[in-house]
């Protein structure tokens, strides 16, 4: 059985990977497209970075989210490469 403390570190960093970079480049993405090129695209990234730290109800929902994707994300990774190091052993 594999232990919580060696899961925790790669679900806490899944986590901070989902919220400060899957997050603000899919919103910069998702706004660029839509916005039809009205300012550069790094210009959106920054205000979504601004975006993500202003704490208020719809915006925690949001870091909730993509900060689970990125913990399953991470978790996926972590428990595939331990597999394999199990499977060459």
């Amino acid at each position: 059985m594999i232990k919580i403390k060696k899961l925790s570190i790669p679900i806490l960093v899944g986590f901070a990977i989902g919220v400060f970079i899957i997050q603000p480049l899919g919103i910069t993405i998702f706004n660029y497209g839509n916005q039809a090129n009205e300012i550069n695209w790094l210009q959106y990234l920054k205000s979504n970075l601004v975006e993500i730290l202003n704490i208020n109800g719809n915006q925690i929902v949001e870091n909730i989210l993509f900060g689970l994707l990125g913990a399953s994300v991470a978790l996926i990774f972590y428990l595939g490469k331990m597999e394999k190091n199990i499977d060459n052993k």
